[in-house]
């Protein structure tokens, strides 16, 4: 056998070899392609569910269901899915997203630290699976990646409370909250009275971690009127009126000017209006006497109209004279204001008196040298307080929260109490 037919040969075997291997080779190129693609997409959609938990937590709207059940629940999916699409710029779909938002008593971890003294936590999860086209999907000769591939992530996101906070209830004591309700076996008063009380312990426990100022708590509960000690004695109190009239009709313009104005017995216009709510309620001032607050508290008694404008300028006028760097107003009713002064509390809000109170409130610095933050919410209390526009407008609609039973309305209270944003488990 000559040398050059033996060339030839050997030519013939190396082809034959390299045609037997493509499947292999290809598959190997697949890999590093297709692979590659994959991983880095799993990497990311790991990013876009810790982002979106994080903004989640931040948002704080309502989870009723992980599948989207309620408005808080499709906002949340919102936020969800614009992260995972600007992350995951080749996927075809989110084929499947999960949102849930658990407070302590839903956590053993939570519920046994809080056995140990330790803070109070919510916890807000995002899991999410998005669809990719295969760039090489392969076929009956050539292994690939299928049509399709999914990748999937997860990332948990907890809120506590790192800064102490100043707390005003602007409370709805009037006579409606003597009522029946489906969310609990006691009346309205009652459960708002418990809730309180339930708020202090874990006001409480933060003080007690904490080496820096201590959280404060205020109320102002209110009917037609709050009940308070008169600006101009300090020994007399009074059913406190804020409203101011011009030619014997309701001036929104001058009421709004005067807001942080505290009312007495003025020459020009007397804003007692009577004692009727003596034996009551009464406002309390800022605090971290928890037990005196309590005893307080716990006594008030509905009754009479509701006017919760009244309360709102009373709180922040309250709420004003507090040295932590958040501030928190939160507004609690079971319904609308009462005839006349539902027009009265729109005509304020026109005004601009909301927008007044939270600059008034968010100004300036605390005493440990922090800027100071302030907010407003409103909790419905067995109503859908969104019907209520003149509220709505006041604190903005995503600060406007409904709840159907005690502990809704304790934990929306408590989550507004943790930090605005959350920390990645």
């Amino acid at each position: 056998m000559t040398i050059m037919h033996l060339k030839r040969k050997q030519s013939g075997h190396a082809a034959l070899l390299f045609a037997m291997l493509i499947p292999t080779l290809f598959g190997i190129f697949t890999l590093a392609s297709d692979g590659a693609r994959a991983l880095q997409s799993k990497a990311r959609i790991e990013d876009a569910a810790e982002v979106a938990s994080l903004a989640i937590a931040a948002h704080n709207a309502e989870n009723k269901d992980s599948t989207g059940i309620g408005s808080g629940s499709l906002t949340n999916r919102k936020i969800a899915t614009d992260y995972i699409e600007q992350y995951m710029v080749d996927m075809t779909q989110v084929s499947d997203l999960k949102i849930y938002k658990h407070n302590c008593e839903e956590i053993s971890e939570c519920r046994e630290g809080l056995t140990r003294g330790e803070a109070r936590f919510f916890q807000y999860e995002v899991q999410a699976k998005t669809k990719h086209t295969s760039w090489f999907p392969g076929n009956d000769a050539i292994q690939g990646f299928g049509e399709t591939f999914d990748v999937a992530g997860a990332a948990v996101a907890r809120k506590y409370q790192s800064e102490a906070v100043d707390v005003v209830f602007a409370a709805d004591f009037s006579g409606s909250m003597n009522g029946g309700w489906g969310g609990s076996s006691q009346r309205k008063y009652r459960d708002l009275i418990d809730i309180i009380k339930d708020v202090t312990v874990e006001l409480k426990r933060f003080n007690d971690l904490e080496d820096g100022n201590d959280n404060k708590i205020a109320i102002s509960p209110f009917n037609y009127y709050t009940y308070s000690t008169r600006s101009d004695n300090n020994k007399k109190k009074c059913d406190l009126s804020q409203d101011y009239y011009s030619r014997g009709s309701f001036d929104a313009k001058t009421t709004v000017d005067n807001l942080w104005k505290e009312k007495g017995n003025e020459t020009s216009y007397n804003h007692c209006k009577g004692k009727n709510n003596k034996l009551q309620f009464k406002d309390l001032f800022l605090t971290s006497d928890f037990s005196a607050f309590n005893t307080s508290v716990g006594s008030f008694y509905p009754n009479g109209g509701t006017t919760s404008y009244q309360s709102i300028i009373r709180s922040a006028q309250m709420l004003r004279k507090g040295v932590n760097s958040r501030r928190l107003l939160i507004v609690i009713s079971d319904g609308d204001d009462s005839g006349y002064f539902k027009t009265y509390h729109q005509s304020l809000v026109q005004e601009g008196m909301c927008t007044k109170i939270l600059q008034g409130l968010g100004t300036g610095m605390s005493s440990d040298g922090k800027p100071i933050r302030a907010r407003m919410a409103v909790i419905g209390f067995d109503y859908e307080p969104k019907n209520n526009k003149a509220l709505q407008n006041c604190v903005g609609a995503k600060n406007v929260y409904k709840a159907e039973n005690r502990d809704e309305i304790l934990n929306q209270i408590l989550e507004l109490i943790t930090e605005e944003i959350g920390h990645l488990k």
